[in-house]
């Protein structure tokens, strides 16, 4: 009697095969929701506006989104030879950005919020107006001398993904990047350059 034996080399194949499936590529914010929550929130974007509780004044919002790794076959479940919910995996992406921007937007508050008490209690034990303009002029000198320090930033993938908008840039004549994802291109065009010579 025969028995087929498998080798090594096929396994290793499925076994690569089947972990590099489970990463999925960051993509934009504007992408449509397969299934929308409502009548209104049909992409990624809303939906991330909707479930966020209160938005800072000037936030940043990421441009792209990361999913939640997910495997084309998930042993994890118990429901292997079920239909995979699309729309729990989209909730669970939506919600892992929403939890990782409140944590950041909580943790740039209290880094403020800890620099003014510092300039403060630093203004505050001067008394006298010499004292003050002392410390004053300690402080330009000591900005003017000394590089400043950058501040600590909390670990974010997508940090080079943040855009500010600003309106000027967006409608002038000639602008520096041109998006045209509106125009079924996934593509950004790009005319900035650098004087470094």
């Amino acid at each position: 009697m025969l028995h087929a034996k498998p080798c090594f080399y096929c396994v290793i194949l499925i076994t690569s095969s089947f972990i590099s499936s489970c990463y999925w590529q960051p993509f934009s914010l504007d992408t449509p929701l397969t299934s929308p929550w409502t009548e209104n929130v049909i992409t990624y974007s809303g939906a991330l506006t909707a479930s966020l509780s209160s938005l800072p004044h000037r936030a940043q919002m990421p441009v792209t989104i990361r999913a939640v790794d997910r495997c084309w076959c998930d042993l994890s479940s118990g429901a292997f030879f079920e239909p995979f919910n699309i729309s729990r995996w989209e909730h669970d992406t939506i919600n892992r950005l929403k939890d990782d921007l409140e944590h950041q937007w909580k943790a740039e508050y209290a880094n403020a919020t800890n620099s003014i008490t510092q300039m403060n209690e630093d203004f505050s034990s001067s008394d006298t107006s010499r004292n003050i303009m002392e410390s004053v002029w300690f402080m330009i000198t000591r900005s003017s001398s000394e590089p400043g320090e950058p501040s600590p930033a909390v670990a974010d993938p997508f940090m080079n993904d943040y855009a500010m908008p600003d309106a000027e840039a967006r409608y002038s004549l000639f602008r520096q990047q041109y998006a045209l994802r509106r125009y079924g291109v996934d593509m950004r065009i790009d005319f900035s350059w650098s004087d470094s010579k």
